[in-house]
């Protein structure tokens, strides 16, 4: 089946001059063929918009994140293998690319790929900042034609031809043929020869690594962080790359047990973009708000399955003055949604959250985390959890409950991290 396929070409020359934070994903087939709600912390795929697609792939984009703090653009390849080239401080690097790995991408880079497997897709996942039209995802074509078209067909005759020091017939000739869109197909033969030098490192320029040597780095080829029966987790730091350490950004994959969950914990802070990219299940997250007296027990009972933000009509009086006799205490919400394939949650600093894998097949979310330069993971439960950590005394002032139940409640699990889910809790105590 493989063998008569053609591997899709990606024509796209991405010129990375692309303001506000954006999400993109795209991918590429074998054969052709494809594959917010307004929430602020679960953007489903509806969310998503399509920048491009055709019969060879699609680029989706989510758009108009609140933090503008990235400049260059974080690859992660989530399926197949590829090459990807550069064009950038005067030289070109290509460099082969497989799943699990993540390449940076520097800002005003000229970027093209390739689907070298004759069988299987091409899956990329990209988080990027545009830095020249606020607000907006835009990418800017060198070469094209009708679609994309080339941002050079826009300057004047005069200009091309001084330019270029050619005839303005002869610039048509050469820039403005490509008819066949932003993804299109390539030979065997041709594929073969893009991949012909591609390496997968950078080729540097003495001296030790420095941030311009570009390579891809394999998050799932590295010891996992956490291991145990329940879940993996694999990380990426800016000890691990200069070029993440320079973007005060880190690349972590957890790849979740069916039925097992991770441990509910906090970020100090990182902000946290995680992104679905197997399987199914939910996420939990504690949101602070000011409640008007209805204790956050009462509402976590008397709540559903449904997506829930924070703040809301119980805020909307946060700031004027409180009625005679009126109580306000502070208190949380719950952020509870189903999540799957193509799932994105916000995470912000300080915010207790929990992921839970469905029953029917493993969770793996890949998680890009930004200010990661003093962030530290704080777990709430299990044998790593920070409750256990308090002396006894304070443990007696905290809780209100005798030592000895305490103890036995903070230090009845004995896993880390990840943990048996509530599923399969319930039916082992059945």
């Amino acid at each position: 089946m493989g063998a008569m396929k053609r591997s899709p070409l990606v024509l796209v020359l991405l010129l990375f001059l692309c303001s506000s934070l954006a999400l993109a994903s795209y991918s590429y087939g074998e054969d052709g063929s494809g594959s917010g709600s307004g929430r602020p912390y679960h953007y489903g795929e509806e969310s998503f918009r399509h920048w491009t697609r055709s019969r060879q792939g699609r680029f989706r984009v989510l758009e108009r994140f609140t933090h503008e703090l990235l400049e260059d653009a974080v690859m992660f390849v989530k399926e197949g293998e590829g090459v990807v080239a550069l064009l950038y401080r005067g030289r070109r690097e290509s460099f082969c690319v497989r799943e699990g790995d993540v390449l940076v991408i520097p800002a005003g880079a000229v970027v093209y790929s390739a689907n070298t497997h004759a069988s299987r897709w091409f899956r990329v996942v990209m988080l990027l900042n545009p830095v020249s039209t606020t607000g907006r995802f835009e990418e800017f074509f060198p070469i094209g034609g009708e679609s994309p078209e080339s941002f050079f067909s826009v300057f004047s005759d005069d200009v091309l031809q001084a330019a270029f020091n050619t005839r303005r017939e002869e610039w048509e000739q050469v820039f403005e043929k490509q008819s066949k869109g932003e993804i299109t197909t390539a030979s065997e033969e041709q594929i073969r020869e893009l991949s012909r030098s591609c390496s997968r490192g950078s080729r540097g320029h003495g001296g030790g690594e420095s941030m311009w040597d570009i390579k891809p780095s394999s998050l799932t080829g590295k010891r996992p962080s956490h291991s145990n029966s329940h879940g993996r987790h694999y990380e990426i730091t800016g000890d691990d790359c200069p070029q993440l350490r320079a973007l005060d950004i880190e690349v972590g994959l957890a790849n979740i047990t069916r039925g097992s969950m991770m441990a509910p914990s906090y970020s100090t802070h990182a902000n946290k973009l995680v992104v679905v990219v197997e399987g199914s299940g939910h996420f939990e997250m504690a949101c602070p708000h000011l409640s008007g007296g209805q204790s956050s027990s009462s509402q976590r009972r008397g709540r559903g399955h449904g997506g829930r933000e924070c703040g809301g009509e119980e805020e909307e009086g946060e700031g004027r003055e409180e009625q005679e006799g009126e109580h306000k205490s502070r208190g949380y919400k719950q952020v509870r949604s189903r999540i799957k394939v193509g799932s994105v949650m916000v995470i912000p600093p300080g915010h207790p959250t929990t992921l839970v894998a469905g029953d029917d097949k493993n969770l793996a979310v890949l998680c890009f985390g930004i200010n990661a330069r003093h962030d530290e993971k704080v777990f709430l439960a299990g044998s790593n959890s920070v409750l256990r950590q308090m002396d006894e005394l304070a443990k007696a002032l905290a809780f209100g409950a005798e030592r000895e139940k305490v103890d036995r409640v903070i230090g009845a699990q004995t896993d880390a991290v990840f943990l048996r889910g509530p599923s399969s809790r319930r039916i082992s105590s059945e």
